[in-house]
């Protein structure tokens, strides 16, 4: 899990948050938006595009409506969050402290939850390759003990 998260203010208008986070130093394809650090929802550039055509001077906040969006507690097992991000087809899910106060704790990537994959694969395949070293006379005076 990524801690220390950027987030969009839900004050901010669709025109900036556009320009501030979506132009060409862009750093991510997605953004928690947030209101006094509590969660509302995830926004990308085809949702904020969308929105401009209509009006660039709304606020980001006006377009999350009463339903509670999708996220991740502390709590839940990986395998659980990787349910949730594949039946919604996302790629992160905000991790709040509870569904009640939705306090923005940071985000899982579909990377984050592959990284112990990967580990323990670097592991056995470090393991696969010492096993077949050849150890030529070493192993043939071993045998002669």
């Amino acid at each position: 899990m990524t801690r220390e998260v950027t987030t969009i203010e839900a004050r901010a208008s669709i025109a900036a948050a556009l320009e501030n986070y979506f132009g060409p130093n862009q750093s991510h394809r997605a953004f928690p938006v947030v209101r006094d650090g509590l969660f509302l929802g995830m926004v990308d550039r085809a949702i904020l595009v969308k929105h401009a055509e209509i009006s660039r001077d709304l606020c980001v906040s006006e377009l999350f409506g009463e339903n509670l969006p999708v996220m991740a507690l502390p709590d839940e097992t990986c395998r659980v969050v990787a349910t949730r991000l594949a039946v919604h087809h996302l790629e992160r899910l905000p991790v709040v402290k509870d569904a009640r106060s939705r306090e923005l704790l940071g985000l899982v990537a579909r990377s984050d939850l592959i990284k112990p994959s990967l580990s323990l694969f670097d592991e056995e395949h470090h393991y696969e390759q010492f096993n077949q070293m050849p150890f030529g006379n070493l192993h043939q005076a071993l045998k002669r003990r």
